[in-house]
């Protein structure tokens, strides 16, 4: 990824790429003018990967990570990755993704998250992520569903707990409220994100500022 990171860099100012040990390249803009201000963010879960966006991105793109995993996990080894370069944490991006809507059927929008996140519960470091944010026993609970192919039982392993920490869903108050805690955990750019068969429009004007 820093390999990756710096041959981005070299192209948007018009330099030749480093050589990296991995990726090779020779690439260079053609009828564009360099723009050496352009933000490259990295997406990030783990502490390493994150020490690194805060070593060599200018943000870092979030998902599934929720205000307590962004206050305990994420600014702290952002911040380890920016003072290895001798830079401030202060402008650098935390761009969250917040699964929100407007909603007097929460349960119903649960449930849909729960399909939505049904496959990110298999993949190995989603898992370590949700298992480092306390939630271990949600995906115990799934494992053990889905070794008896009880697909139904596994979602239902989504516990509302976990998505209470997670989501924005309820009331417009709920959802500002939720919105809210992204930011006071550490969260520069909160991502507003639909919940299919809600409301898009009232969100947004619930989430806003």
């Amino acid at each position: 990824m820093g390999e990756y990171v710096g041959i981005v860099r070299a192209c948007l100012r018009g330099e030749d790429p480093p050589e990296g040990e991995i990726f090779k390249s020779r690439f260079h803009f053609m009828g564009y003018e360099p723009r050496a201000d352009l933000p490259i963010y990295v997406a990030a879960l783990s502490p390493k990967m994150l020490r690194l966006a805060g070593e060599i991105a200018d943000g870092v793109m979030l998902w599934l990570c929720n205000p307590s995993y962004i206050r305990d996990v994420v600014v702290p080894e952002v911040r380890a990755g920016r003072e290895r370069t001798g830079r401030p944490l202060e402008g650098f991006d935390v761009a969250a993704a917040v699964p929100s809507a407007v909603t007097d059927d929460k349960a119903s929008a649960y449930d849909t998250m729960r399909a939505d996140l049904l496959t990110y519960f298999h993949l190995p470091f989603y898992r370590a992520m949700i298992d480092r944010s306390g939630f271990g026993e949600d995906i115990a609970a799934l494992d053990e569903a889905m070794k008896g192919g009880d697909v139904e039982r596994a979602k239902a392993a989504i516990s509302d707990r976990f998505l209470d920490h997670l989501t924005a869903i309820g009331s417009p108050g709920d959802v500002r409220a939720a919105v809210n805690r992204y930011s006071d955990a550490g969260a520069t750019s909160p991502g507003i994100g639909a919940v299919p068969k809600t409301d898009f429009n009232a969100t947004l004007e619930a989430a806003a500022p």
